[in-house]
């Protein structure tokens, strides 16, 4: 029975409504229990009258609440439902199979489907029907699909998750063949995410013949998931394509991110009727648009919304210089023009015209370019290859091509020793024939890349096979086994040599496609002077190039194996148990899946992304349904069943009748009631509003209809603490609201007062002297509180100082990696054997070699000349604190020497900030003030210039940790040189 939104599922029971008269008569008929008044047996009271007379019927008002009582549980036993439409029509009377897309379309309107999915479970629960529940996305542990009740249904139901790939839906459907073998009269109830797949209509008509009791489909009413490519536009801006499979107006805005999770960039995209692809350009320098690590659609929470980047989306600058004088008068001949072309569309090409190569090499060389291409150029000057060999040796990377002047020998900038004279491949006086190329080997920078069949090689200069040693690497061979593009590593960069001119006179490579993405990935190589994210939101150089590694082992980096990847909602995570890794020849063609989640692989030193969203990926909606198959909407209106809170607002009556009753007991006088009456009355109105609220409160329906994914939204822009971590919203928003520094607690009262009065006297310091105005240092707990609001926290070292857990140890690796800076103070240079990097006696550690022993730190090294701590505000040499001579420890930015072939870790980060300082001079101590501002302890041995100094020290530190290195750019070395008097 339906009356509009309203709809009763036991409507007979309404009937009962006829008993409200007999309840009413015999409400009437009934009064409250007579008031017994003693009288004296005396003559002289014979005759009195009462004036206070016991009524003989109820009074109206409480004939009002027990009929109001009666009436509401006569309703609640009928069940009425609000907005019935909203619930799933199902037919048959057999098992219920809901089949749920949870691909990595749906992570943006999860909680929709969790709220359809429960109120399709108690649909099939009001009815006693058993449930089955299947995931379109495969699962790492296939259990078998059985029909259960509903109740274990809800438990299955809670245990789904989105995954960061796309479903397999005709496996899923021969799951839920299997599963309904055998059953009959099954209804079948499709939460699809609105988006075909590729095997939609196959899947729906498959569902159709599976629900012999009918078919339910149920998608989005309005715009379907968002996804995102972001690629190099022709300008060599960042361009971000938005795709969808349709739907009404839509707009928002994409977000360029840093490894850091720091907002770099926003471009503002805009969907029309029925469009399904808009693109969005982000205005970036090149510094900035290298430094981009993912694009993310702002309030889209999936993993096709997310688009990570590797170092084949950054922008190089290569600079070109060529030794063929008959260039400028045929343009179109010249070996530039190809290479030009090829590089044009991912590279910023520098081309000076100088009247000679020395002239040219050093232009390129002054705006910073990581590449340099030399085409047909035999030999350098002196001067200009010691320059270029320097450069290499720091990073740079230099790509030679082969012509007539090599073919007479070459100068020192070549991985291998070339024969005088070159080799002819074709020709009237020559028996061999041109030779194609061979695949590339998996160890090849260019592995994974397809060979194309009419490439040929007429002429080509040889290297002597006796210069060709381990460290030489051979990228490209000819089909005959010979080299033709050879490599080798040199300090941090590469010499590449392609034995072939770079036209079209010795070969027709440079007019193919493949040219095209060979150089890609060899400009890629000069990424090493930019930083790529790397799993822990850190750093990581670039060195190696995008399709393998650039050391040439071909045992480890031929594979590429996963270190972060994404989840269903877009966030990055550790890989689960069921990652592999793939070979890099496969990780080309490679889609995301269960076994090779989207998200970032490594092999040695190669990192690569892998998306959900490429190039070439185009959403389609969902194909028409087959016939006789029902269609419904997440509607955001859903289903309510009344009868809770008609239960409550009954008992709320009743409870309202008790209380009634005492009052008229009490003869309407409250002021002279009985204390005990006082009690129960406030007692039975507690109990009133408890049983309102426990009976009348949320159904389960409601509670998940409740997660609604703009309250997740919310929750998601929140700051999250670390894994363990207290979150207290008072320390947050007072940690925020300035820039503020953190201290760590040891638990020893005299050192953490000393923490804090060094800190507090450092804060007065930078307020009176630079433009930063800090407010009060906080002491933190690493185990438990959150650190992520400081950026640079103070940690005295002392012989208390324990072995850190698991947790506190990534809480920790993460904050660094994700740009926070940590002071290690041991404070022990002046006091006899130090605690720092001493080590004790037998196998005891010493304290800090307890805290960093397990920490992921790079290679360190006592700050060098020149560097940006020396001059970040003050010029200053040395860094002392209560105590002087000990040194300070930063992150090595030097190259570091090879150690077996492998280089040790160095500092490379975006920003140049070294992420760890450690000294053994006491920072706090020195800079320790009382309110008066007069010093607590004394510094040995320069006195208060000590002092000074030490402060002078904090403020650097300061200006350093919150500005970067941008006192290492060129512009400042006048001024640096002027106030240092030269």
């Amino acid at each position: 029975m339906t009356f509009g939104a309203l709809s009763f599922l036991s409507p007979l029971l309404l009937g009962a409504l006829l008993a409200l008269p007999v309840i009413y008569w015999l409400l009437r008929t009934t009064p409250p229990r007579p008031r017994q008044i003693r009288f004296p047996a005396t003559r002289i009271l014979v005759g009195l009258e009462n004036k206070e007379k016991t009524p003989d019927t109820t009074p109206w008002w409480l004939m009002l609440i027990r009929m109001l009582a009666a009436a509401a549980v006569i309703f609640a036993l009928a069940e009425p439902v609000l907005n019935p439409d909203r619930a799933v029509s199902i037919g048959g009377a057999g098992p219920v199979a809901i089949v749920v897309d949870n691909g990595w379309s749906s992570g943006a309107k999860w909680g929709e489907r969790q709220a359809a999915l429960e109120r399709t479970i108690g649909t099939a629960e009001s009815a006693q029907r058993p449930v089955v529940i299947l995931a379109t996305a495969p699962e790492a542990t296939k259990t078998t699909l059985t029909p259960i009740a509903p109740a274990d249904a809800r438990r299955r139901a809670a245990a789904l998750a989105p995954q960061p790939y796309a479903p397999d839906r005709p496996a899923a459907l021969e799951r839920l063949r299997t599963a309904l073998q055998g059953q009959s009269d099954a209804a079948v109830v499709w939460l699809s995410d609105g988006i075909d797949h590729g095997a939609a209509s196959g899947f729906a008509s498959g569902l159709a013949e599976v629900a012999s009791g009918g078919l339910t489909v149920i998608a989005p009413s309005d715009n379907a998931a968002l996804g995102v490519h972001a690629a190099l536009g022709e300008d060599g801006g960042l361009v971000a394509r938005i795709v969808r499979a349709g739907g009404g107006v839509e707009e928002g805005l994409v977000h360029a991110l840093s490894q850091r999770g720091e907002r770099l960039s926003e471009a503002r995209f805009k969907f029309n009727v029925g469009q399904r692809e808009v693109t969005a350009t982000f205005d970036l320098p090149l510094e900035l648009r290298n430094q981009v690590s993912r694009v993310a659609i702002s309030g889209e929470r999936s993993a096709g919304a997310v688009q990570l980047l590797d170092a084949r989306t950054r922008w190089n600058r290569v600079g070109l210089m060529s030794g063929a004088s008959q260039e400028q008068s045929q343009p179109l001949l010249g070996p530039l023009y190809y290479i030009r072309r090829a590089l044009t569309p991912f590279s910023e090409v520098i081309s000076p015209a100088a009247p000679d190569a020395t002239a040219g090499i050093d232009l390129i060389l002054k705006q910073n370019a990581t590449v340099l291409m030399l085409a047909d150029i035999g030999r350098l000057a002196e001067a200009s290859e010691e320059r270029v060999a320097t450069w290499v040796r720091r990073g740079g990377v230099l790509v030679r091509f082969a012509g007539q002047r090599l073919e007479r020998g070459g100068d020192s900038l070549l991985p291998v020793v070339l024969r005088e004279g070159g080799r002819a491949l074709g020709g009237a006086l020559s028996w061999s024939t041109p030779q194609a190329l061979s695949p590339f080997a998996e160890n090849s920078l260019f592995a994974g890349l397809p060979v194309p069949e009419d490439v040929r090689v007429r002429r080509q200069v040889l290297a002597e096979p006796a210069s060709m040693d381990a460290d030489t690497l051979v990228w490209a061979r000819l089909a005959d086994g010979t080299p033709l593009v050879t490599a080798r590593r040199e300090g941090n960069g590469h010499i590449v040599l392609f034995h072939i001119t770079a036209n079209s006179d010795w070969s027709n490579l440079p007019l193919s496609g493949l040219f095209v993405e060979m150089l890609r990935r060899i400009a890629t190589l000069g990424a090493n002077q930019l930083q790529v994210g790397n799993e822990s939101g850190g750093t990581e150089t670039a060195a190696s190039a995008t399709g393998t590694t650039a050391t040439g082992a071909a045992d480890d980096d031929a594979v590429l194996a996963p270190i972060r990847v994404l989840d269903g909602y877009g966030a990055l995570a550790a890989p689960p148990p069921t990652a592999e890794s793939v070979s890099v020849s496969a990780f080309e063609t490679l889609k995301p899946q269960l076994k090779h989640p989207p998200g970032y692989y490594r092999g040695g030193t190669t990192q690569r992304a892998l998306n959900v969203i490429n190039r070439d990926t185009v959403l389609a909606a969902l194909p028409s349904l087959p016939s006789g198959a029902q269609s419904a909407a997440y509607g955001g209106e859903t289903r309510t069943d009344i009868k809770p809170w008609l239960l409550g607002a009954a008992l709320l009556l009743l409870f309202l009748d008790v209380i009634a009753i005492m009052l008229l007991q009490s003869n309407w006088r409250p002021r002279r009631a009985p204390a005990a009456t006082a009690s129960a009355v406030a007692a039975a109105i507690g109990l009133a509003l408890v049983a309102g609220l426990m009976i009348g409160g949320a159904s389960p329906a409601s509670a998940q209809s409740s997660a609604t994914p703009e309250a997740g939204a919310a929750s998601a822009t929140a700051p999250k603490p670390a894994d363990g971590a207290k979150f207290d919203p008072r320390t947050a928003l007072a940690a925020t609201s300035k820039v503020t520094f953190g201290y760590v607690l040891t638990g020893d009262a005299g050192l953490d007062a000393t923490s804090k009065a060094g800190l507090e006297g450092l804060v007065k310091v930078l307020t009176a002297r630079t433009a930063i105005e800090p407010g009060p240092p906080f002491g933190v707990t690493i185990e438990s509180d959150e650190i992520s609001f400081f950026p640079i926290l103070y940690w005295p070292v002392s012989e208390q100082t324990k072995e850190l857990s698991e947790p506190a140890r990534a809480k920790i690796d993460a904050y660094m990696k994700r740009g926070g800076m940590i002071i290690f103070d041991t404070r022990d240079h002046g006091q006899g054997m130090p605690l720092g990097f001493a080590q004790q006696s037998g196998n005891r550690q010493s304290p800090l070699q307890r805290v960093l022993a397990k920490l992921d730190i790079p290679r360190l090294e006592p700050v060098p000349e020149g560097h940006v701590l020396t001059k970040s505000f003050y010029l200053i040499s040395t860094f002392p604190g209560r105590w002087d001579g000990g040194e300070l420890w930063v992150e090595a930015t030097a190259p570091a020497a090879a150690n077996g072939g492998q280089a040790s870790r160095q500092a490379r980060r975006a920003d140049g900030v070294s992420s760890i300082l450690i000294t053994a001079n006491d920072f706090a101590s020195a800079w320790a003030l009382d309110p008066d501002n007069r010093p607590l302890f004394p510094v040995v041995p320069g006195g208060e210039r000590q002092r000074e100094w030490a402060f002078r020290t904090g403020v650097n530190i300061a200006m350093y940790a919150l500005t970067g290195n941008y006192k290492a750019d060129q512009v400042h070395v006048p001024s640096l040189l002027q106030r240092l008097g030269q």
